[in-house]
């Protein structure tokens, strides 16, 4: 346990395969509440004037799309995405040159939507099904994306030898809807783009030979883009004083690797400002996590290098993180790690952020000097499908106006009341669990997360950690409420009692963030109102009920898994009621009026 740097900070796209590429649920009528069976491994097309789009599902919920002006911009451009539920779509790259958006008709005839193009209008479409040439030998249908050196490809191979296919070589864009021929060859129509797809001992290659009439004799090798059970995300954010951390919990990931059933994917800022050390490599990067026994050095995929201008500390860039996540590694189930400074609620700019806001935050960018909101994290989880799971690899993050701020945007988080060590989680323990076991639930998940991580410390130390559900939180708040009232009804006769429990329930890192459930309790102890004990009580109860589990270290013996903000008198923060607990609850009114 490193004594001296923790996880709080006290007082201070591929041009398509080179763009990063989002994915979002589009409004777009006339799909209905079916599912993706009724389309799978079918192609669709349109055709108006110079603009031409294509359009193949695979059989597992994925799909390519290519879209190109004959005239204005015949390179086209592409796209990959994952159905998910439903049968609405949507992906934009995230330099805004290129968005589809579409649904498939409830007969599965045809597909309807809009695309633009960069440069280009905003253009409807209706693709209509492409009854095929025949039927794609088993061994090479599917949807697959690679890069090799300057070259990137994404395709989907439907079931009746029809593909669309994006890539990228040096440059020179091309693609669209090609054909299969017996032995792996493609050809589009006029043949302007011409290779091969093989298969061989289960590498798929692309070599393609012409793109949109240039000889580029490139060779691409390619992933396949299988639905896993779990896709786990870090989003890593090391521009500040933990930098020498992310290599330690990076290389924990590697002892472990991704699997065909667990993808493990990361997006890991390295930065040079003050406080940020000398890291090996200045930039933000995307990684594939692969396993390996080499605890000193980084082997995984470079799957994208993002340049050293990404600001991590916007809760856009988190949310673009999840989406691309999403749709280039889809999943039954998502986890998604925060890994950096947390602060509970509070800020920790001298010069607040962008908006000017000083609320508290997590995911600190030293480099930008920027930092998320806890407001802000709703607007970053706003994905589909839903988060399983958060999870707070920062400190003091699990307290109720955390929780009660995401709680319609995840099922459960995982985190710690107390500030851990820099070291943070030891990532290959509850990993191996998961690899081991992809079946299991998010809930089984979060559990192992608690308990392997109080394994790897022991419990003569601060450390906390807890597994609520955000399902739960909605009950906690409303009991908060009615304690909120009568703190405020007994203000005068329970003076004493309410003092004493400010200054004596547990405590952390900051001092105003007591434990709830232990602040709860000292009310209850100390009072001779009924209804003070009753609603006291209350909160307790609530609190259970939301908790799967907790565990900490003899230093912080009175924690029971959520704090709460209670200042001293006359210490509250007027931004406090920016918060959505504040808003729905007489808690911070209490605050206010606390002896």
């Amino acid at each position: 346990m490193n004594s001296q740097t923790n996880r709080s900070r006290v007082g201070t796209l591929l041009s398509i395969c080179g763009a990063i590429i989002t994915l979002a649920v589009s409004g777009c009528g006339g799909g209905g509440g079916g599912g993706p069976v009724s389309f799978a491994g079918r192609t669709y097309s349109f055709a108006s004037g110079n603009s031409h789009l294509v359009i193949s599902f695979g059989a597992d919920k994925r799909f390519t799309i290519f879209a190109n002006d004959s005239a204005l911009l015949p390179g086209g451009e592409g796209a990959q995405g994952n159905l998910g539920t439903g049968t609405n779509f949507g992906v934009t790259s995230a330099d805004g040159t290129a968005t589809f958006s579409g649904a498939v008709s409830n007969d599965a005839s045809t597909v309807s939507g809009s695309f633009t193009l960069p440069g280009h209008a905003a253009n409807s479409y209706v693709a209509t099904f492409l009854p095929g040439l025949g039927t794609t030998p088993s061994n090479l249908a599917g949807t697959y994306s690679g890069t090799s050196g300057p070259a990137t490809a994404i395709l989907t191979v439907a079931a009746t030898n029809e593909i669309t296919l994006f890539a990228n070589v040096s440059g020179q864009t091309g693609g669209g809807l090609m054909t299969l021929g017996p032995t792996g060859g493609l050809a589009n129509a006029d043949n302007s783009t011409l290779g091969t797809l093989t298969n061989v001992g289960g590498v798929y290659t692309l070599v393609l030979a012409k793109l949109n009439g240039v000889n580029v004799n490139a060779t691409i090798t390619l992933t396949v883009n299988r639905q896993a059970k779990w896709t786990f995300l870090v989003y890593l954010n090391a521009a500040n004083n933990l930098e020498q951390f992310g290599p330690l919990n990076f290389n924990q990931m590697e002892k472990v690797g991704s699997t065909s059933d667990v993808n493990m994917v990361c997006q890991w800022k390295r930065a040079t400002c003050f406080d940020c050390g000398t890291p090996d490599w200045v930039s933000t990067r995307r990684y594939f996590v692969t396993k390996d026994n080499d605890t000193s050095a980084v082997h995984s995929t470079l799957v994208q290098d993002m340049g050293a201008a990404v600001d991590m500390g916007d809760w856009h860039t988190l949310r673009n993180f999840i989406q691309w996540g999403q749709q280039n590694y889809p999943a039954d189930h998502y986890a998604l790690v925060i890994w950096n400074h947390g602060a509970g609620w509070r800020d920790t700019r001298a010069v607040r952020d962008k908006m000017n806001n000083a609320l508290r935050s997590v995911s600190i960018d030293d480099a930008t000097n920027n930092e998320i909101q806890t407001w802000q994290l709703p607007n970053a989880l706003d994905v589909t499908p839903q988060m399983d799971m958060v999870i707070f690899d920062a400190s003091l993050m699990q307290m109720l106006e955390v929780a009660y701020e995401i709680r319609n945007s995840a099922k459960l988080v995982v985190g710690s009341e107390e500030s851990p060590p820099g070291e943070g989680y030891v990532y290959d323990t509850f990993l191996t669990d998961l690899v081991q076991n992809p079946a299991m639930s998010a809930i089984q998940f979060g559990t192992q997360i608690v308990n392997r991580t109080i394994e790897a410390y022991g419990t003569n130390n601060n450390i906390t950690q807890s597994e609520l559900d955000l399902s739960k939180m909605q009950g906690v708040g409303t009991t908060l409420d009615a304690f909120a009232a009568a703190l405020i009804l007994h203000k005068t006769d329970s003076a004493a009692v309410e003092t004493s429990a400010r200054q004596n329930a547990q405590s952390y890192a900051y001092p105003e963030n007591k434990d709830l459930w232990d602040y709860a309790d000292l009310i209850k102890s100390g009072t001779t109102f009924q209804d003070l004990k009753d609603a006291a009580s209350n909160v307790q109860t609530a609190i259970a009920n939301a908790r799967i589990v907790e565990k900490h270290g003899t230093i912080n013996g009175n924690s029971h898994g959520l704090a709460i903000y209670v200042p001293s008198a006359g210490g509250y923060r007027s931004t406090y009621s920016n918060l959505a607990l504040s808003r729905s609850t007489q808690w911070g009114s209490w605050l206010q009026q606390q002896p």
